[in-house]
């Protein structure tokens, strides 16, 4: 009578175990540079790879390629959904932005890498006519570039072409915003630069 129980309970606890998995919906962008070069669909299948290695009883992972969205079907199952790829009027989930807004409405996480950080860029008003930054940019600057209002809601910011810094900039924040991405967050400061990623001979 022991073994049986002891068996119904680890049955039961499998199953429960399986019900809390978290689904994680991976985007890539279509290719856009040479072999070596800004790898989406290589760098989201990689993660996947990790992912499910790593972490496959506590997620399950579906995997979207070349710039494809995922169905409707697919996009309601995420807990989590990625997106590795470049950004700007290209970026793959400009197209969606409402099916996006009603899944983050619902809690969903929202995660971008490399340039996805980039919404679509349109000019707010504070660029001089020759089309370059003014300098200092007025205290209200910001794209008003489709997706840029709903990725700095959702991430807490985004890339903004003319006024973000790339690829060297020195942080010094006193003060972060109230916002759910810097909760816990204490004020740092920082020197950054992008690596060079490619091999030498």
């Amino acid at each position: 009578m022991k073994k049986s129980f002891l068996g119904l309970l680890l049955l039961s606890a499998a199953f429960l175990s399986a019900a809390d998995k978290k689904n994680v919906l991976l985007i890539a962008g279509k290719p856009s540079h040479g072999p070596g070069e800004h790898e989406h669909n290589a760098g989201i299948q990689l993660l996947a790879s990790g992912l499910k290695q790593g972490a496959a009883d506590l997620v399950n992972v579906d995997v979207a390629l070349n710039g494809e969205w995922p169905s409707d079907e697919r996009v309601a199952k995420a807990d989590t959904i990625v997106i590795y790829s470049d950004g700007g009027g290209g970026h793959p989930a400009i197209p969606h932005l409402d099916q996006l807004a009603k899944k983050m409405a619902a809690g969903c996480g929202f995660v971008c890498l490399h340039y996805a950080v980039e919404p679509a860029y349109e000019s707010a008003g504070w660029l001089s006519v020759d089309g370059k930054p003014v300098s200092p940019p007025p205290a209200g600057r910001s794209s008003k570039g489709k997706g840029a209002l709903e990725f700095k809601d959702w991430l807490g910011g985004y890339f903004e072409s003319f006024y973000s810094v790339n690829p060297h900039w020195d942080a010094d924040f006193k003060s972060l915003p109230d916002h759910p991405v810097s909760r816990g967050v204490k004020p740092f400061g920082r020197r950054s630069s992008r690596p060079s990623l490619r091999s030498r001979p």
